[in-house]
């Protein structure tokens, strides 16, 4: 993750945070995509990788839930983690279904990402007056 020393005093590096959220996102994909490759390789665990809530902590925010599922079980990209599912009969723990679910939740936090992105660029474009 990177320093916030070009933050204002009391402010968060949005471009930063959202920087790491989408390549948090990108190192989510390519982990479930492997999960989805390996769904008929005996013995296979799936991964995934750790909450991105733990990046969070060197911001001077606390995320908080007012709904649930408001704040997703997202994670860091260092970490990547074995996924207690069930098991088939070759002993393989892949169900598709689940994989296929969680990568279009990734493409939904992707381009809800890119959206607000998009958005802080439009609020400094116009208070530039471009």
């Amino acid at each position: 993750m990177r320093n916030t020393d070009t933050t204002a005093t009391s402010g968060t590096n949005l471009f930063a945070l959202g920087q790491d959220r989408l390549n948090w996102l990108q190192a989510r994909q390519q982990v479930l995509a492997g999960n989805i490759a390996n769904a008929d390789t005996p013995d296979y665990t799936p991964k995934d990788v750790s909450p991105f809530e733990a990046a969070l902590s060197q911001f001077e925010i606390t995320p908080t839930a007012t709904q649930p599922q408001h704040i997703g079980s997202s994670a860091s990209v260092t970490h990547v983690q074995d996924v207690e599912t069930e098991q088939s009969l070759d002993g393989n723990q892949v169900s598709l279904d689940q994989q296929m679910e969680q990568v279009a939740d990734v493409s939904d936090q992707q381009h809800l990402a890119v959206n607000i992105y998009g958005k802080y660029m439009s609020m400094f474009q116009t208070v530039l007056g471009k």
